[in-house]
């Protein structure tokens, strides 16, 4: 059912890629044609190299058609669809067979992550090796199932598939550190000392030797997680109080001042900073990032009508269909993302029988939180992780209900008796 969603979406939406996605997009043909000058000097993709393997996995489409636009969604659909299976396994190792089922439903017609299928985004990809990253790490950490020894290999695979999401999305810092505070906080520290080394060798070596490669063939200049513009830029867009720490053209307009030089953007980014916050009132930052908190966590598809409608062609037959049907797609989306945040916080009430891996969502969360507070702020930067809510609300669903009705291993199953229960359990 997830996989004819996201077909049907990506058929009767003719997105066009724009912004960064369209650079992207544009940028993977010269690339197919010998063309790198785009990851050199101070050119956009050098400014900005955590998009380059995204840039060279659609020059590779380039091959197979001079405009592979349908085949690049085709593949988000595809990467799209196998995340629901991981969602799947993720909840199935916390909980059960069931719960996994119905996680797996949830994620299957959670809106942006049908939406966002038909734009040329990194995260549609980055998502799915995420799942699987989290997946690894459940076999790992969880006490009622033992594996005799796979510790070590299912760490080695936690790691590597963390490395493919990182290179795609540049956040895999925040799952590691997640992971590693964890094992610390509720695993046997003895065991860690031996084990974590292994994790962090299988995510660090694919990066850096794919990086090396890259420079070393002379397709970039620089390695993936070092752009030639600082994340300080992030960071001072970010703490600009009149654009609500969104992007703003005063702060976007820095690096061109100081000739693109790192170091003095560094240095006059730091500056602007603390000069900012010092000035500032304590009531007046407090305010600017409680404000900046809701809107980065309050935007229901965290922009995935926009970008995905955005510049539509209007001979597309669809096309005004799609906008008057605008109103009745965002009440949907809005419904349903009530609906997880709802029993996300029922979840996290239930302190007594809530499983302790839940602690380690909760950490990643946290993580996404702090980053999203410190950096520039966008309603489609919470998409990465925003799958997040789906399993924070199982628990607030499981109980007596979950536990009277039981679906079967079968070849169908009745998704007419998984919406009565959803909408019994919602009201009761």
């Amino acid at each position: 059912m997830g996989f004819s969603m996201r077909l049907l979406w990506i058929l009767l939406v003719p997105t066009i890629p724009i912004s960064d996605f369209g650079l992207m997009y544009e940028y993977a043909k010269e690339i197919q044609q010998g063309n790198f000058t785009g990851f050199h000097n101070y050119a956009y993709f050098a400014r900005f190299a955590h998009d380059t393997i995204t840039v060279l996995y659609f020059s590779i489409f380039y091959n197979l058609k001079s405009n592979p636009l349908i085949i690049i969604k085709f593949m988000n659909v595809l990467f799209s669809t196998l995340a629901i299976y991981y969602m799947y396994k993720i909840v199935e190792q916390i909980y059960d067979v069931w719960l996994g089922l119905l996680a797996a439903f949830l994620l299957a017609i959670f809106p942006p992550f049908i939406m966002y299928n038909s734009q040329t985004m990194s995260e549609n990809i980055a998502i799915t090796f995420y799942l699987i990253s989290v997946y690894y790490f459940m076999l790992v950490i969880n006490k009622k199932k033992k594996f005799h020894g796979n510790e070590l290999r299912n760490l080695c695979f936690c790691g590597l598939a963390l490395a493919m999401a990182n290179m795609f999305r540049m956040v895999g810092s925040v799952f590691l550190i997640a992971y590693i505070m964890y094992l610390i906080l509720f695993r046997d520290v003895r065991k860690l000392y031996f084990l974590m080394p292994f994790m962090l060798l299988t995510y660090f070596i694919p990066i850096f030797l794919i990086s090396s490669i890259l420079i070393y063939n002379g397709i970039t200049e620089t390695h993936l997680w070092n752009s030639k513009e600082p994340i300080w830029t992030s960071v001072l867009k970010g703490t600009n109080f009149e654009s609500n720490g969104h992007w703003n053209v005063e702060d976007a307009k820095l690096p061109e001042i100081y000739n693109h030089d790192p170091d003095k953007i560094t240095q006059a980014s730091k500056q602007i900073i603390k000069e900012r916050l010092l000035n500032a009132s304590p009531q007046k930052i407090s305010t600017f990032y409680l404000y900046k908190f809701g809107s980065e966590w309050a935007d229901p598809d965290m922009s995935a009508y926009e970008w995905a409608t955005k510049n539509i062609p209007e001979s597309s037959p669809t096309a005004n269909l799609i906008r008057k049907l605008k109103s009745e797609i965002l009440i949907v989306t809005t419904l349903f993302y009530l609906f997880l945040l709802y029993f996300s916080i029922k979840s996290l009430l239930r302190n007594r029988d809530r499983p302790e891996e839940i602690s380690f969502f909760l950490l990643l969360f946290c993580g996404f939180v702090i980053l999203l507070l410190i950096t520039e702020a966008q309603a489609r930067y919470a998409f990465v992780i925003s799958w997040i809510f789906i399993i924070l609300a199982i628990g607030g669903l499981k109980g007596r209900h979950v536990t009277d009705f039981k679906i079967q291993r079968s070849r169908s199953i009745k998704y007419s008796d998984l919406l009565r229960f959803l909408l019994s359990n919602g009201l009761s």
